[in-house]
Formats: structure tokens, sequence, C-alpha cells
């Protein structure tokens, strides 16, 4: 009975491989679906195939560069823009990414003149966008390990120069990778949006007795900072504030 209760157990634990396994060549077999039907000019099954692999649970970037791609081609320039932004959450500062999304803002209607702000975030926004949570937790536990073997090293054969300079260096790393995780991970937390409708009203309170702000087209960019029933209290970069209908934004 015991070898029957270990034996079902394994088989449990082969299921979620087996089944990411079948995800994976799914999701493989839709992706190759796709490219042939864009590079045929069948934009819209294109577009299907992609979303089926979003639909699986995949997060893969080239999927959302695709999709932006082919969201452009059919002038859905929300979704173009929404893609083009998941995909840099994935791959930070990719330059075709990054040059296709300012090509696409071009033709978008909301032309937001950005707030100033400090240098020093401007700075610390640049930095962070360029680095991936994963690689920064990867870089941090990296010096963190470096630094207490360093440290052991020390105990073992006497502070020698050499080892307290590796040490110190690699303990000032591990502080501004670890702070930099950290100031990731709390801008991460920040939900941003996109509006995906060809336009939409943007109220003054959450409901459609309040005042019209302004009216928002798809593509504006938006930070989310909290919700109602129905709504979102959304940010612009321009700093405006006011509540959008939620299925009019699309949350990156």
């Amino acid at each position: 009975m015991k070898k029957v209760i270990v034996l079902i157990g394994f088989l449990f634990l082969l299921l979620p491989l087996c089944a990411a396994s079948a995800d994976t060549e799914s999701a493989t077999a839709l992706f190759n679906q796709g490219n042939q039907y864009y590079e045929g000019g069948k934009f819209d099954q294109a577009i299907a195939e992609y979303e089926k692999i979003v639909n699986l649970g995949v997060k893969n970037y080239q999927v959302f560069y695709n999709l932006g791609n082919s969201y452009f081609r059919q002038n859905q320039l929300g979704k173009s823009v929404l893609s083009y932004r998941r995909a840099l959450v994935l791959k930070p500062g990719d330059d075709d990414t990054e040059a296709n999304l300012t090509y696409v803002k071009l033709f978008t209607l909301d032309k937001l003149e950005e707030q100033k702000i400090n240098p020093l975030s401007n700075l610390l926004q640049w930095f962070l966008g360029l680095w991936s949570k994963d690689n920064l937790a990867l870089l941090t536990s990296l010096f963190y390990i470096l630094s207490v073997v360093l440290g052991i090293f020390m105990l073992l054969q006497g502070v020698k120069r050499y080892l307290l300079f590796g040490l110190i260096s690699f303990s000032i790393l591990f502080v501004i990778s670890g702070t930099s995780l950290w100031a990731k991970i709390k801008v991460d937390s920040i939900n941003y949006g996109v509006v995906v409708v060809t336009q939409t009203e943007v109220r003054s309170g959450p409901g459609q007795d309040y005042v019209l702000q302004f009216t928002g087209h798809e593509g504006l960019e938006l930070k989310v900072d909290e919700q109602a029933v129905g709504w979102y209290r959304i940010s612009l970069p321009n700093g405006i504030k006011g509540w959008i209908p939620k299925e009019a934004v699309e949350i990156i």
C-alpha cells in the first residue's frame, strides 16, 4: 500500500511538469502560427493566436512585442501601446520596443506634457527601467554571498588588505542592488494602465453625475491611484487627476 501511495505521490509531482511542458509546446505552436498569419498580412488572426498564448498564462516578451506590432497594423493604438508596455516590463530598455512605442504614440490624440519632477527622480526611473526585478534579485543575492564568503575568509585568515577591500566593495554593491530591488518592487507595485477604447470620459468622481473634466482617447497612459465600483481614480503624466470607467482601461 505504501508503494502505491508513493507512486501516486510521484505522479502528482510529475503532473505540473507535464502540464508545463504541454503548455510550452502549445504556446510554441500558437506563436509559430501567429507569425505565419502576421507575415501573410492576416493581422486579426495573428492577434487571436498571440492572445491564446497570453490566456495560457505564458508571459513572454516576444509575444507581447508581436502583439504590439499586430495591433498597430489593425490601427488599435491603445492595445498596441499596452502590449509594448507589457513587453518592456519583461525586457526593460529594449531598443526595438522603445522605438516602436515612441512611433505608435505619434498617432495617439492625447499629447500631454509631463509634469516636471526632480532630476534625481528622473535618473532613478531611468536606472530602474534598465533592470527587471529578477535581475536585481540575482545581483543582490550574488553580492550578498560574495560578502559573506569574504567575511568568512577574513575570520579564517585574518584581516588582509585585499580581503578588506573586496568585502567593503561587495558590501556597498549589495546595499546598492538591494536598495534598487526595493525601489523596483515599490515602483512595480503601482498600477499603470492604458485607455483601449476609442474615447472615454474622465470625470471628477466615480459616476456619470460628476463633472466631466476631459475626454481621453485610446493610447492614453495613466496611473491608477485607487478604485471604486466600476471606476478607477487616475493620475495623468501632467498631474491631472480624475475618475475613468474601468471598462475603458486595461492594466499593464
